[in-house]
């Protein structure tokens, strides 16, 4: 879980340097530096997008591994109980051939 919460605050920097990178570069760039900080926007804008698809494709393996440590979990609670009934079981039987 703190992998995905990684990856999820590394996505909202990313954003977020994106939208101070076109504020920055749109409202102090002249005419003349327009094509030139498209460029860099552009660039930057291409990066995020990797970093967008890294951070899916880990997303989607960080959820397939909880989703495998869950169902092994419900199986070691359902093996849990299975033993603590034949256990109790047994300690019933044990007493009552005490009691005998």
């Amino acid at each position: 879980m703190a992998e995905l919460h990684t990856a999820q605050r590394h996505l909202s920097d990313a954003l977020k340097r994106l939208e101070a990178a076109l504020t920055r570069r749109l409202s102090a760039a002249p005419v003349s530096e327009y094509e030139r900080a498209l460029d860099a926007v552009t660039a930057e804008r291409d990066a995020l997008a990797r970093d967008v698809a890294v951070l899916r494709s880990e997303c989607d393996r960080l959820s397939a591994a909880l989703r495998e440590a869950e169902e092994e979990n419900q199986a070691i609670r359902e093996t849990t109980d299975a033993v603590v009934r034949r256990l109790d079981g047994s300690i019933d039987e044990i007493d009552k051939l005490l009691e005998s």
